[in-house]
């Protein structure tokens, strides 16, 4: 490990970390709204200031299970048709837990796990507006978390092969 990057794969890591906590505590808050809702349909969630600014809307529409994709091929009583939340919160916890590794494979599937949430942030973001023709605050607060990671996740690879590449710059100088 370099001094140097000693110091910046700590900072992307508490910056991984906080970010899966903010999504997880995002997801929990999901699930909370959808579960609630379902079971008292006059519930109005903080996240609801309008008409068209509303979470529960989102929330409790046919994509705020499954993605909307897994009611329709599986079945509506699949086990796997859960609120989208539940997917959150289980998705934040393993990023968490990859992001405090500095071994660069396990660094490079969690940046392709954070990629793949990025694209499905993009479909849910489709349907946010084009189909539902709503804003969900926390939806949005939830794509920005994901794209931040990515970034992070990037960077602390950068910073991984870079210090791969000095150990061995190192050995061979060592060597000779």
């Amino acid at each position: 490990m370099s001094i140097f990057t000693g110091n910046c794969k700590c900072s992307y890591t508490v910056g991984l970390v906080g970010l899966s906590v903010c999504g997880f505590l995002l997801s929990l808050y999901t699930s909370y709204v959808e579960l609630r809702a379902e079971h008292d349909r006059s519930y109005r969630a903080m996240c609801d200031i309008s008409e068209r600014i509303s979470c529960t809307k989102v929330f409790t529409s046919r994509y705020g299970r499954g993605f909307g994709i897994v009611g329709p091929v599986l079945g509506d009583d699949s086990h796997l048709n859960v609120p989208n939340g539940f997917y959150g919160i289980f998705y934040y916890f393993i990023v968490a837990a990859f992001s405090f590794s500095d071994h660069l494979l396990i660094s490079r599937l969690n940046s392709y796990l954070i990629l793949l949430s990025n694209c499905l942030s993009l479909y849910l973001a489709y349907l946010l507006y084009y189909v539902l023709e709503d804003i969900c605050i926390v939806c949005v607060t939830t794509y920005a978390v994901n794209l931040i990671s990515l970034i992070l996740a990037m960077q602390k690879i950068q910073v991984l092969i870079r210090d791969e590449q000095i150990m061995r710059a190192f050995k061979v100088s060592k060597s000779k």
